[in-house]
């Protein structure tokens, strides 16, 4: 989704409603941030999920993260980690462990959670997300357990699913795995993910080298909250589109805004499009 963001007014309003974000901006700055939904929606279905995916996209959203890992018999699975898989599948397993057997009996460890037409959800593999982005929209895909293979899975499955390259980005914190991709297949675009817990004494010249030496044209930065406007410019000058994450509600979207970055990611994109739509054309005098 676009936010045509106001920024003055984003933060009068957050202000209003008890937010701890405070800068003072032009009133005339204006200018689209890209929202995306982090593994679907995650709050109303399982993470994930094809079903997760298709809800983000009908709910409203331009694109959708993903998780993917190299399994043992080459299957390319969908899922975020071994904690997940325990948590979500009741599956003991690093997915890098799993076999497509084992991935197409998966069976959710508590459907209660959800909603009753969630409970027979799978564990997706690669066939089955592609199968569900629409024409036009766009999957954020995010390396999790690299191979030799795990590149050319990813083309070959694109052209299965009848895909363009422009819908995807390949995200990764490991720099090697987005250089190798890169070397394979220099047509898709690459993203280099990183975080900025507190205290990290990055600046944010060392986060354009690393990027740049894996040869990737965005960088993806979490605890956000660590960093400022002109850490945000530094790279954005050098040639680089900045994201963020996670961005969850009003006061992280007026922090995001008041960064400048491109775009953000939440685990709850629905609601925060609502909210943001609740106030975008309120004139608070």
């Amino acid at each position: 989704m676009r936010m045509n963001l106001t920024a003055w007014k984003l933060f009068a309003v957050t202000a209003l409603l008890g937010s701890a974000a405070a800068a003072c901006l032009a009133a005339d700055n204006t200018r689209t941030i890209y929202l995306h939904a982090h593994r679907g929606e995650p709050s109303m279905a399982p993470e994930n999920t094809v079903e997760s995916l298709k809800l983000a996209f009908e709910l409203g959203s331009r694109m959708v993260e993903t998780d993917f890992w190299l399994s043992k018999d080459g299957t390319m699975v969908c899922l975020h980690g071994r904690r997940e898989a325990k948590k979500l599948w009741g599956i003991d397993k690093s997915p890098s462990e799993l076999t497509l057997e084992e991935i197409k009996k998966s069976e959710l460890k508590d459907p209660s959670k959800y909603a009753e037409k969630y409970a027979k959800c799978k564990i997706p593999d690669i066939d089955d997300v592609f199968a569900a982005i629409p024409a036009g929209k766009l999957v954020e895909l995010e390396i999790k357990g690299y191979g030799e293979s795990f590149a050319k899975n990813v083309d070959e499955a694109r052209k299965r699913a009848g895909m363009s390259v422009k819908q995807f980005v390949i995200t990764s914190f490991n720099t090697s795995y987005i250089k190798d991709f890169k070397s394979k297949y220099p047509e898709y675009r690459t993203a280099y993910i990183t975080s900025m817990k507190k205290g990290d004494k990055r600046k944010a010249k060392d986060i354009i080298v690393k990027a740049k030496e894996a040869g990737a044209s965005e960088v993806a930065i979490g605890n956000y909250r660590n960093i400022d406007r002109d850490f945000v410019k530094q790279i954005q000058q050098s040639g680089l589109e900045v994201g963020v994450w996670q961005v969850e509600n009003l006061d992280d979207l007026a922090y995001a805004s008041f960064l400048g970055v491109n775009r953000i990611c939440s685990n709850y994109a629905c609601k925060l499009r609502k909210q943001y739509r609740a106030i975008k054309n309120l004139d608070m005098q």
